[in-house]
């Protein structure tokens, strides 16, 4: 087993030093610590606990997401990156708010990685004009798709800013199982690689209401029969041929109306934009996100509920994150006006059957 040593700098008292073993330096998929504490003292004893417990929530973090460093040096980068984010949490999590930080994927990223890694997606709402018209008569004070079978298992978009082609698919999948066929889970990859002409840019963003156009005129095959690779590739014509769902149209819900888009969602799960490269959406965990995230929407989602009755409301959204993210790979956001918290009022739209 190779062994390797962090600088004393790095430990709270440069008279400590810790020894780590891991499986290998060059492809670390599963650690294993081993703390040897040479002195310690009473006024450094608590900080020298929690470096201990980082160390020991590090090797965990590594083995859960199968973590690769190319080098030591990385190694130790990476650590000290993912000590700050942990502090940010724990500290986050004394203060109250109505959601919890912790320890997720991109607990070794900076704020400016994440951000350009999984939400580089930078749009403005769409200008077309709403053609959804509202039924505000009778909201019920509860929606949940996902108890009505509408939607499909959390996927994971992965190093790529392709989460418009799961909103779309999510969105498509919902609209098409409540037309009375099965539920099937469709290709995010057949819009990657085909959609380009309608606006859509592949790992690079795109939008809801682009790709909707595409399937308007294509359909979509199912994930099974066009996976998805993370990267964009040459639009496979014979997959595309093997249609597995359709759609007659889109309509756009009107902006910053959460009213509005609690009546759309009351039909069927929606796509939306949101500001998602914040460390609410980074380290969430869990909870209610009220606050602390702007309107400045580089990130797509679906929305496949709310809760009117809880305090404070809810929309429940789902993510392309993967499941181990937030809850079960699910998000949810508080119900308020205007632009909406993290801006999820200002563009919906979804697919009609």
């Amino acid at each position: 087993m190779n062994k390797f040593y962090f600088e004393e700098s790095e430990r709270p008292s440069n008279k400590k030093k810790v020894l780590l073993g891991a499986f290998a330096v060059l492809a670390i998929v599963g650690v294993v610590a081993t703390v040897a504490v040479l002195s310690s003292s009473s006024s450094n004893e608590y900080a020298l606990r929690q470096y201990e417990i980082d160390e020991q929530e590090f090797f965990g973090f590594i083995a859960k997401f199968n973590k690769v460093y190319k080098d030591m040096d990385e190694f130790q980068a990476r650590f000290r990156i993912f000590r700050d984010n942990a502090a940010y949490a724990r500290v986050h999590n004394t203060l109250g708010r109505s959601y919890l930080l912790g320890i997720t994927q991109f607990a070794d990223l900076t704020h400016d990685e994440f951000s350009a890694l999984y939400t580089p997606n930078k749009y403005q709402p769409s200008e077309e004009t709403a053609d959804f018209t509202p039924d505000l008569s009778a909201l019920p004070s509860q929606v949940d798709w996902r108890t009505k079978g509408a939607v499909t298992a959390i996927k994971n978009q992965g190093q790529c800013g392709s989460c418009w082609s799961f909103a779309t698919t999510g969105a498509v999948e919902g609209t098409w199982f409540l037309a009375g066929h099965t539920l099937v889970s469709l290709s995010e990859q057949e819009l990657m690689d085909c959609s380009s002409k309608y606006g859509n840019q592949g790992c690079d963003g795109g939008l809801a209401t682009n790709a909707f156009k595409y399937v308007v005129v294509n359909g979509l095959t199912t994930e099974a029969n066009y996976p998805y690779e993370m990267k964009v590739g040459t639009c496979n014509d014979s997959k595309v041929k093997q249609v597995a769902a359709k759609i007659s149209s889109y309509s756009i819900v009107a902006a910053n109306e959460p009213n509005a888009l609690m009546s759309a969602v009351v039909g069927r799960p929606v796509a939306v934009g949101v500001q998602a490269n914040q460390a609410a959406w980074q380290h969430y965990v869990g909870g209610i996100v009220t606050s602390d995230c702007g309107t400045s929407l580089d990130h797509a989602v679906l929305v496949v509920g709310y809760n009117n009755a809880n305090s404070p409301p809810y929309w429940i959204v789902k993510n392309s994150w993967g499941a181990s993210w937030g809850e079960d790979g699910y998000i949810r956001i508080g119900i308020t006006t205007g632009y909406g918290i993290c801006g999820i009022n200002m563009n919906p739209s979804f697919p009609n059957a």
